[in-house]
């Protein structure tokens, strides 16, 4: 029995159903999807929206998707999307898109060819580690890789896919048991992070309010929010005109500052920028006041750590030592996590184990006896996979848990803090069992095997699948939504994303060639192999210090925020501020928290809630130009850059 007198079969009546012509929506949404997303981030390089946490391919088409589903509903009432079906599609494109884009399938189609292609006598790649890559995973044949790196060709000729349908299937397969492992983590996560730690998910804000047939805020009629879309609309579309026609006076959106002097000059990598991204400027206004104070403070903190480190002349032995105190910094929220929710997370694994009853899983997306045995079990499929690819069985469950780990952190910061961006870049479980064990321990079989996992553990988690996952729940609780249904659609969403991007990034290749697309990761991987077997190393003591100093410092800050309410700083902001992505959305933050301080001081929570259309349409009509000229550009065969990440 609940509190407003409901029993559990009562309540579960309350929720609506996820339909199939949702899904079918999504599903036939999809393949232009994937393929819109390589044209800007593979083949153009320009436009990425993967790179950015609220996806703007698929706010333009939820746009599209109401404005049609409104004249459907003046027409044909009954045949009209309700708002549940809606965000099933918006929560089936995140996940497609997720894989689709530039961190992931991009990685993983050219990863299964570089190490063959680019073996040259001089490199020795064939000696080094050519035997220790499992050829059931890979594409060793160079005939038909030519076609591949050097296009002109067709990927439907003869012999040219049958090579690649073998290791992407199973690729795609690993994909499926990953996804689902994420969901059912995201299942045990959501009631305590959502309900009882009340985490706000500024993220997906704008699509639960885009999509509300009648909202408080009046979106849609909402003089406000077409101000904020016609400022934000405005300026992208003079900055883009200004790059296609000459004529046109061109409008710098960021602007970066060069330095030629020491110690200041330390700040030129990764820069100090400045822009006005008007959607950065809209998604700062509904992060929380401390977090975005976080945000912008934290960038120009880690600009003082770089100048202060080439005065000192520190610089040389690495200082400020970035990636190990991001390894540090992560870790620390990691544990936190857990730990602060440790008693409700020991009641769902003892009630899945049948020794606690009365946990309540009512309209969660499984049981959580299913959420707990599929995450144990999905991992360890991930760890016997692992093996099988030539990892060590210790090293395959250190190195997919603390990936899973770093998923949590991930997905733990989008929901409290709702960044722009989240780039935990290059302080993943490589650079970490690379710092601790040293390369010459792991092993050259694992560190090979490691390598092919690049597409997962690559330099940044700027599109994870994980906080989209736990983001849908938090969605289909608000709209009263069946998640069990919603969750199947998930893991299909990620299925045909893969597939579709997989397709898509060998049709273009063969057609264009890799060598000539804008893919700077096509050797990455495999050099850093290389150097790794030319030489082993062992520990890295610095890193270990730096990592202890990284984890320590957020421990004093989260100490610090419990101990007094008024502490304003927060480790997540020092986590995703640290490198190149946040140079262009420090100050949009900055501007973001001075008005919505401006707006708290004087107009309380209800002139906050006031003001609220006006930054949500900041980022409706930057998204909607945006696409628009994406598309335009792409067709005119023009590089259009507005997002410098």
């Amino acid at each position: 029995m609940y509190a407003n007198g409901m029993t559990v079969k009562e309540e579960t009546h309350h929720y609506e159903r996820v339909s199939f012509r949702s899904a079918l929506i999504a599903i036939l949404i999809i393949p232009f999807n994937s393929y819109w997303i390589l044209y800007l981030s593979y083949v153009f390089d320009s436009n990425r929206p993967t790179s950015i946490a609220l996806l703007f391919n698929v706010v333009f088409i939820m746009l599209i998707l109401i404005a049609l589903n409104s004249l459907i509903r003046r027409i044909i009432p009954r045949g009209a999307l309700s708002q549940v079906e809606l965000l099933t599609i918006y929560a089936m494109l995140c996940q497609a898109s997720a894989f689709a884009g530039r961190d992931m399938i991009q990685v993983l189609v050219p990863l299964l060819g570089n190490g063959f292609w680019y073996a040259r006598p001089e490199n020795e790649w064939a000696e080094l580690f050519h035997s220790y890559l499992p050829k059931w995973l890979v594409v060793p044949d160079r005939k038909i890789l030519r076609g591949f790196y050097e296009g002109n060709s067709s990927l439907y000729e003869a012999g040219h896919w049958r090579p690649w349908v073998r290791p992407l299937a199973i690729w795609t397969g690993f994909i499926g048991v990953m996804s689902f492992t994420m969901l059912c983590l995201s299942v045990i996560l959501r009631k305590q992070w959502s309900e009882h730690e009340k985490l706000t998910y500024p993220i997906v804000r704008l699509p639960l309010e885009m999509t509300k047939e009648r909202s408080d805020l009046n979106l849609f009629r909402n003089r406000l929010m077409w101000l904020g879309f016609s400022i934000a609309s405005a300026i992208n579309a003079i900055s883009e005109l200004g790059q296609i026609f000459p004529q046109i006076p061109f409008l710098p959106l960021y602007k970066e500052i060069h330095f030629s002097e020491k110690p200041w000059n330390a700040m030129n990598s990764p820069g100090l920028g400045f822009s006005l991204f008007p959607f950065a400027i809209g998604l700062g206004y509904l992060i929380p006041l401390d977090l975005a104070f976080s945000c912008w403070f934290f960038h120009l903190f880690w600009h003082f750590e770089r100048v202060l480190g080439s005065a000192m002349g520190w610089r040389a032995v690495g200082f400020p030592f970035r990636t190990a105190q991001l390894q540090g910094t992560w870790i620390g929220l990691f544990i936190f996590a857990i730990w602060s929710g440790r008693r409700y997370f020991l009641s769902v694994f003892r009630s899945a184990f049948g020794r606690e009853k009365g946990i309540d899983d009512t309209g969660e997306a499984m049981r959580y006896r299913t959420a707990v045995w599929g995450a144990i079990l999905g991992s360890t499929f991930m760890i016997i996979f692992g093996w099988r690819m030539g990892m060590s069985l210790w090293f395959a469950l250190l190195f997919f848990g603390i990936y899973l780990a770093m998923s949590i952190t991930v997905t733990r910061v989008r929901a409290e803090l709702g960044p722009p961006a989240h780039d935990f870049y290059n302080a993943g479980p490589d650079t970490i069992l690379t710092s601790f064990l040293g390369t010459r321990r792991i092993g050259k079989e694992s560190l090979s095997a490691m390598t092919l996992f690049f597409w997962i553990n690559h330099l940044s988690y700027r599109a994870h699948p994980m906080p989209h996952q736990l983001e849908a729940l938090w969605l289909a609780r608000q709209t009263k939504a069946n998640a069990r249904r919603l969750a199947f659609f998930l893991i299909l969403g990620a299925l045909l994303g893969t597939i579709t991007a997989a397709w898509g990034h060998l049709h273009i290749s063969y057609r264009l060639g890799l060598e000539l697309c804008r893919s700077w990761y096509a050797k990455a991987a495999y050099r850093r192999l290389a150097s790794w077997m030319y030489n082993p190393t062992g520990p890295n003591r610095n890193n270990i210090i730096f990592t202890i100093v990284g984890f320590l410092f957020t421990v004093s800050l989260l100490n610090l925020r419990k101990r007094f309410l008024w502490f304003p700083l927060h480790p997540v902001g020092y986590v995703v501020s640290s490198w190149w992505t946040f140079t262009g959305l420090w100050f949009p933050i900055l501007i973001a928290w001075l008005s919505k301080r401006f707006i708290l001081s004087y107009g309380g929570a209800k002139g906050y809630r006031r003001a609220m259309p006006f930054f949500l349409g900041l980022i409706m009509g930057d998204a909607v130009t945006a696409s628009i000229f994406s598309i335009i550009s792409s067709a005119m065969g023009i590089r259009v850059v507005y997002l410098r990440w």
